[in-house]
């Protein structure tokens, strides 16, 4: 995958857009300027989170030998399963905002809102497809660029589309996400046939 395919797909997985409600209900006591400077934080914060953890995943595929197609297929069924997250959303979710005006602080907004067990699980295998460390973190900064701007922007963007408009823009980056993850399901099949056919 080239390094703006495997950006886009963390940024899809991030969904920073259908989670800016919960993140917007969770901060929405504090002055707007004290806002934003909890999303860039919670945001930075996030980012090094998913590096750190691209680092272990690897090292952690590699010792347990998977192999490729393994990778890829699993990779697919999982960004099948958040796509069909995204699309068939019928609203944003506030039910995890919490009423108190306790400022939060790596839990819930850094993770598991936006570095979550799905993002982990992507890199870590991403990781391990590409065997390019580099790469990948490039990857993750590059949409990581594009998460901080929608956090930057959320408060705008809800006020500008509503929650309609949300949830219709989060069903279509829902549908991309769905159609990558059958190319990698495809691309598995295709090398666990290889595979199998010289070995």
């Amino acid at each position: 995958m080239s390094l703006f395919q495997i950006a886009l797909t963390f940024f899809l997985v991030t969904n920073p857009i259908g989670n800016s409600p919960t993140i917007l209900a969770l901060v929405k006591d504090f002055e707007f300027e004290h806002q934003k400077k909890i999303l860039m934080r919670e945001g930075l914060i996030a980012f090094l989170i998913a590096i750190f953890f691209q680092y272990l995943g690897e090292i952690f595929l590699g010792v347990l030998f998977v192999h490729d197609f393994a990778v890829s297929i699993t990779g697919g069924i999982l960004l099948f399963l958040v796509a069909l997250r995204m699309i068939f959303s019928t609203a944003p979710s506030t039910k995890s905002a919490n009423q108190q005006k306790q400022e939060p602080f790596i839990v819930p907004i850094a993770t598991p809102i936006l570095s979550g067990p799905g993002l982990m699980a992507i890199i870590m295998l991403f990781s391990r497809q590409e065997g390019n460390n580099i790469k990948i973190t490039l990857a993750l900064l590059l949409a990581w660029i594009f998460v901080l701007l929608i956090i930057a922007v959320a408060p705008y963007l809800h006020k500008l589309l509503g929650k309609r408009g949300l949830v219709a823009l989060e069903q279509l980056m829902g549908m991309l996400l769905a159609m990558m993850s059958a190319g990698m399901v495809l691309t598995g099949l295709k090398l666990f046939i290889e595979h199998y056919r010289h070995s």
